[in-house]
Parts: structure tokens; sequence; C-alpha cells
């Protein structure tokens, strides 16, 4: 082979090389590292299901340790990271629409969730990540259900009095207060620790991390009270990073991530209706509140305070609360 046609071959391999890396593109996607959670499942499962349906042309790395957890909306809608699964209930406490799912009786099984982010509700929402952070949407899971462990039972209304607990959105310390509960702010780092010392009583989160990362260990008590159960997960990506993808690469994305909401969403359902039974055999006093305590809870003069406060907080906002509810409250009133 003379050398004309050996330089050739090299010049022609190298384009195809240049042109093959030209065609990958590398995201990193961000997330609070939570044990044992559907979230942290979704966040793991993404990589290898994206890299497989686009055939290698989109890589994304997980990392856990980039960004905090009440810095993720910030980070994919400034670029630090071109995907991130934020934590809306983090940031419930200066946007009062993420509020909304958390309020009692609003999103309390999987079919309410799903029934708010079909209503103009969810649409409202992914504006709101559109326009103010900078985001498409690009699929939603959910939290585990938020269940109340503690170190005491808190089965009873009364039971709440005195008790120092940490939540983790505006929304259920709000009624918390009412239920005369001291609201304690701590990271989720800081959460173990802080019933092994004494320094909460208790802590309302999700039942599948809790179990995840050992709180079997330094609690006693656990009871499904109903208080906005299930929190909702947005998987998220930075409109340019979006746009930048060629079209047709687009298209796959959006065809696997619909899979993979179709995919956990089934394993959000297998997995939350088997905790009950483990954390029973784990010795944990596992209550199921009544429907008549919870009655007490969601009565007007429980309710009544706690609206009053989200109210103010969206009319700070230039939002109109009671549009807002109606619409919620007929979304999930068609799943029951």
């Amino acid at each position: 082979m003379n050398r004309s046609v050996v330089f050739a071959l090299a010049a022609s391999v190298a384009a195809w090389s240049a042109c093959a890396h030209a065609q990958t593109t590398e995201w990193t996607l961000a997330y609070l590292s939570v044990k044992g959670t559907i979230y942290e499942e979704v966040a793991l499962a993404i990589p290898e299901r994206i890299e497989t349906a686009t055939g290698g042309r989109l890589k994304i790395t997980a990392n856990s340790s980039l960004v905090k957890g009440d810095r993720l909306l910030e980070s994919v809608r400034d670029g630090l990271v071109a995907i991130a699964l934020p934590l809306p209930g983090y940031y419930s406490g200066t946007q009062p629409m993420f509020t909304v799912p958390s309020l009692p009786g609003i999103s309390e099984s999987y079919d309410d969730l799903k029934a708010l982010s079909a209503s103009d509700y969810g649409a409202r929402i992914r504006v709101l990540y559109h326009d103010t952070y900078n985001a498409t949407q690009l699929m939603e899971t959910a939290f585990c259900p938020q269940t109340l462990f503690s170190t005491k039972p808190i089965t009873t209304v009364e039971e709440w009095s005195g008790k120092k607990l940490r939540v983790n959105n505006r929304g259920t310390g709000l009624v918390g207060a009412e239920l005369g509960a001291i609201s304690v702010s701590l990271s989720a780092g800081e959460v173990l620790p802080a019933l092994e010392r004494g320094v909460i009583d208790g802590v309302i989160t999700d039942t599948c991390w809790a179990h995840g990362a050992g709180f079997g260990s330094v609690i006693s008590h656990a009871s499904d009270w109903r208080l906005g159960s299930v929190a909702p997960s947005p998987v998220l990506v930075n409109n340019e990073a979006w746009a930048a993808l060629p079209e047709d690469v687009r298209a796959l994305v959006a065809a696997e991530f619909g899979k993979i909401e179709a995919d956990f969403e089934a394993r959000w359902r297998q997995r939350t209706a088997e905790m009950p039974a483990l954390w029973r055999a784990a010795g944990i006093a596992y209550a199921e509140i009544s429907d008549a305590e919870m009655a007490r809870v969601y009565a007007d003069a429980v309710q009544a305070p706690v609206l009053a406060v989200w109210k103010a907080d969206m009319e700070r906002a230039g939002l109109d609360a009671d549009a807002v509810l109606q619409v919620a409250r007929a979304a999930v009133g068609a799943t029951r």
C-alpha cells in the first residue's frame, strides 16, 4: 500500500473519530444522596437508561456531592449542571406554589400527585420551572409517603403538643405548629444524630429514606398522618442544554424519560406497599391513623390558620391562592 493511500485512510479514520466524538454529548446530573428512596433510584438509573436509549450519543454522570440539596434548582438554572433532581419542598418557604402538594388532604396518594400534575396547577408549575429556573421538566416521580417517625408515640392530636419535630416543607411545618409542635430546621445529614441525642422527638420524612438510613435504630414509633403524604420529585434539564441536543436525540431522550416515569411509578407503588410490614418487622410500633383522628386535623379550627398563612405567602407573590386551591382540590377530588 503506497504512502498516499495510508495517509488517506488515516485521515478518514481521524475524521470519523472526531465526528463520533462531536456527536456525543456529556451531561452532569446533580442530586441529593438519600439512601433507600425512589428519588435516588431514579437518579442512579437515568445515566444507563439514557445512554442505552441514545446509543451513547448522550452520556450522563450522576453526582451527589457537587451541589447542596437546597441549591439544586439554582444549579440547573445557572447551567452549573445540565440536569438535576431538585427537592421542591426545600423551596416552599420562598415559592408558595410548591407548598400545595404538602397542604393536608391534597396529595395523599400517587394518583393524587398524577392528577395535580395533569391539572392547570401542574402546567403552572412547569411554566414556573421553565421561566424562573430556566429548566424543562422531563419527568416526575415521587418520594415515598411522608411518615412521622418518633421516639415517643404521636398517634393522637394531643400527642403533637410540645414535640420537637424536623419537617422538610412549609406546609407540614404550619400544620405542626397549629397542633402545638415545634419545628426544628435540620439538614438531612443532621436528622439521625439529632434523634440519637434527643435534640428532636421526631421527624416527618420519606418512609423509604428513614428505613434506608437506619432510623429504626433510634426511633420506636411511626405513624402515617396524611398531611400531604406524597411529595413530587421532578427531573429538570437546563433549557439551553436541552435545546442544544440534536432533534432526534431529544426525541429519544424524551421517550425514554416517559418510560422511566412509568417504570418508577410501578416501583413506587410496590415499594410503598411493603413499608409498613418492614417497619413492624423491625420492631417499630407502626400506627395507621384513623379517619376519625385525621378529621380532627382536617377541621377548620386547624386548617383555617394554616391556609391563612399560605394565602398570605401567595398574596405576597402576587398569586391567587383561592383559584389555585380550587384547581388542586378539583383535580384530586376526581381520584377519590
